[in-house]
């Protein structure tokens, strides 16, 4: 897949704001070390021993590299990011990943249903902010019927 490392960049980034650099470390090394074969010359390490125990500093290491590879200009953090997209699909939450390939109505369908659940919330559980959540319903819904670029 060819990709724009700027929307690669822009989500991965939203991403970690959203849960955090380690949690994103840990889902692309999991699914960079299921696609790797040979994982002693990969590029990122095993974050778990044999027996499923965490390697704090092998998650740590991960992290570094990635963020530093996907915040990098240079030719060899782009090949390195490159050779991280597999991973980095298979990693990515599905309405992350719609944005990414530039599926823009199953992304804007996505986020109405995401926010049409926050108002059922607010309904159901008769909050104080029904009538905001409503409308972000209204809006999403419209956004859907005139899709525009999402990024």
């Amino acid at each position: 897949m060819n990709f724009d490392i700027n929307i690669i960049r822009a989500e991965i980034e939203d991403w970690a704001v959203e849960q955090g650099q380690e949690h994103v470390a840990i889902e692309i090394s999991r699914a960079y070390l299921r696609l790797v074969v040979n994982q002693e010359h990969g590029r990122l390490y095993a974050i778990e021993d044999q027996t499923g125990k965490a390697d704090w500093k092998a998650i740590n290491n991960n992290r570094q590299q990635i963020f530093r590879w996907l915040r990098g200009d240079s030719r060899a953090s782009q090949r390195k990011i490159a050779e991280l997209m597999p991973a980095i699909e298979m990693a990515l939450p599905a309405s992350r990943l719609a944005r990414v390939r530039g599926d823009t109505k199953n992304y804007l369908a996505t986020v109405a249903i995401q926010r049409f659940a926050d108002a059922m919330t607010e309904i159901l559980l008769e909050g104080r902010d029904m009538s905001h959540q409503i409308n972000n319903v209204v809006r999403a819904l419209n956004e859907i019927s005139r899709p525009t670029s999402v990024h």
